[in-house]
């Protein structure tokens, strides 16, 4: 064996070939040429040589008397796939250097090796070398990038739901399908809404957001689609409504379930059309903002009730998200307690002192119901009244009073119904004939409730 020192900038060679007078002419031929060059006349040691080092190309001869090309081909791609290998064939060896391609080799080349040939040809192997290289190189770079975030566009959280929501975010903002939010209250829809606007947007396009559930009945159609001076009593002038306002850039719609019946038909056909009319108008508008919608309830449940069209879910659940409540992550507890406590402490100039490992412990124990916002309250609630009590008395009653959930009566009986179902799968181990029997309800009501709330059976599964 001999060997050229290698360079950071130079690309390094391996060549194989039992021929020693070819194999020394090849590797003077490549070192003339500006190329560093390892070669070995048994391809046992040249498959050794390959664990720690990074060549550029590979030359081989397609018919040595230890290891064949075709063996020595395999067992390079299996070390690294990306590997260009070019093997050198007798006359006789066409048919097997082109079976040899088909299975991985970058090229083949015919004896008598032409200098200009190889050169040409290893040319163009280390040049797309050095691409897959960069590639792999920014693809570790942008995951590992991912990974160690905890902060997005608002967003705090470095659980693996949410760093799988980050990357969702990203994929989804460039399109221009309706996206629809389902979570629950206080789980950040709007800074979900807000990401995907500001990922996507081109031209500093407008961000529009209505509160369906804000707006008197009587008034939403107005407020959405503008209407003529004159359409109805009260109208003294044109109104530009949201959908016209929010132009090629987002219109957000908030709890999309407060939408009247009448209304959602029109939107559906507003959705279908992609054009609208304001009221009192027969000039239609072409629409262009992208529809993001947004809701806290069980759409299913909704439709199954009559309140919601099954139309129109369908028309917007074309990119569908889904936030994780806090009590399915509170490893992010931390950092989120970390994040309100400078965003309040750096604005106000308070001496309130950090959450101590006792009460960062109780705050880990608690369920949430009013997920983020809840939270944070409770940390502002910490800044304020914390910094002037004895060592943490008053927080820690604070963590441990009953959280009032920001939810309407049927919301949070719906909320606990599905916690305790979870807690008795949990302690069944996933057993639906346990599990029944443990509640004292027909296996066919356990079932209704697991179809209810969409839970995962798997999930339970081996974990009592």
């Amino acid at each position: 064996m001999t060997t050229q020192p290698q360079s950071s900038s130079v690309p390094e060679i391996l060549v194989v070939d039992d021929d020693l007078y070819l194999l020394a002419a090849i590797k003077q031929t490549l070192v003339l040429n500006g190329f560093a060059v390892q070669t070995f006349s048994n391809p046992v040691e040249a498959l050794a040589s390959l664990e720690g080092h990074l060549f550029a190309a590979v030359l081989a001869d397609i018919r040595m008397p230890e290891m064949d090309g075709m063996v020595l081909l395999e067992r390079i791609l299996a070390k690294d796939a990306d590997l260009p290998v070019i093997l050198i064939t007798g006359h006789g060896d066409i048919s097997m250097a082109v079976e040899a391609v088909k299975k991985g080799a970058y090229h083949f080349l015919q004896k008598p090796v032409d200098e200009d040939i190889i050169l040409a040809t290893l040319s163009r192997a280390i040049e797309r070398r050095q691409l897959v290289l960069e590639n792999r190189r920014l693809e570790q770079q942008l995951s590992h990038t991912r990974e160690s975030r905890s902060r997005f566009f608002g967003l705090v959280g470095s659980h693996p739901v949410m760093l799988g929501l980050y990357t969702l975010i990203e994929t989804i903002a460039v399109e221009s399908d309706p996206v629809l939010i389902i979570g629950e209250t206080g789980t950040g829809k709007e800074l979900v809404a807000r990401a995907i606007h500001s990922l996507g947007q081109k031209n500093n396009d407008p961000y529009v957001a209505v509160n369906m559930g804000a707006l008197p009945s009587e008034m939403i159609e107005s407020e959405l689609f503008g209407h003529e001076k004159g359409a109805f009593t009260g109208a003294i002038g044109r109104k530009v409504g949201k959908f016209e306002y929010a132009g090629t850039g987002t219109l957000f719609l908030d709890e999309i379930c407060s939408m009247p019946a009448a209304l959602q038909s029109k939107l559906l056909r507003v959705l279908e059309e992609r054009s609208f009319s304001r009221l009192g108008s027969n000039s239609s508008i072409p629409l262009k903002a992208r529809i993001v919608a947004a809701t806290n309830r069980d759409l299913q449940a909704e439709i199954d009730r009559g309140h919601f069209r099954q139309d129109l879910f369908f028309r917007l659940n074309v990119l569908p998200v889904h936030l994780p409540p806090l009590r399915e992550r509170k490893e992010d507890i931390p950092l989120l307690v970390d994040y309100f406590w400078n965003e309040y402490c750096d604005g106000q100039h308070s001496a309130a002192r950090p959450c101590g490992p006792e009460l960062m412990r109780q705050l880990m124990q608690r369920e949430w119901p009013g997920n983020i916002r809840e939270l944070r309250n409770f940390v502002r609630r910490y800044c304020v009244l914390g910094a002037s009590e004895p060592a943490g008395e008053t927080p820690v009653r604070a963590a441990l009073a009953p959280s009032i959930p920001e939810l309407n009566w049927k919301e949070y009986m719906e909320q606990q119904e599905r916690l305790y179902v979870e807690q008795v799968l949990q302690k069944a181990g996933g057993q639906v004939g346990a599990a029944y029997q443990l509640m004292g309800i027909s296996r066919k009501s356990l079932y209704d409730k697991i179809n209810k709330y969409r839970i995962a059976l798997d999930q339970f599964r081996g974990k009592k």
